[in-house]
């Protein structure tokens, strides 16, 4: 019995930590688009970056962190670690 609660409590952090490293793709994805514009930006500053649209590739950034998607896994990243921190205090969830 106290196994299986072991192996429960395995899970359902390991759970958590897959939800967060979900978020944290998305976040270094965005992060990676940022460097981007912000290359563009001195390119276009200095005279390097004719054909480069930093404000377009800024926003894509700023959307992929205003999308539905990134809404979705910062909430079930949230759940999931609120749920591993309550199984870890004994307040276990049916």
């Amino acid at each position: 019995m106290l196994i299986s609660k072991l192996q429960r409590g395995a899970v359902i952090t390991r759970d958590a930590r897959a939800a967060l490293l979900e978020l944290k793709t998305l976040v270094d994805r965005a992060a990676e688009k940022i460097s981007v514009a912000e290359r563009e930006t001195v390119g276009v500053a200095i005279g390097h970056g004719r054909n480069e649209d930093p404000l377009r590739t800024l926003r894509d950034a700023a959307d992929a962190l205003q999308s539905a998607r990134f809404e979705a896994a910062v909430s079930l990243a949230k759940e999931k670690m609120r749920t591993a921190v309550n199984w870890h205090l004994g307040i276990q969830e049916t």
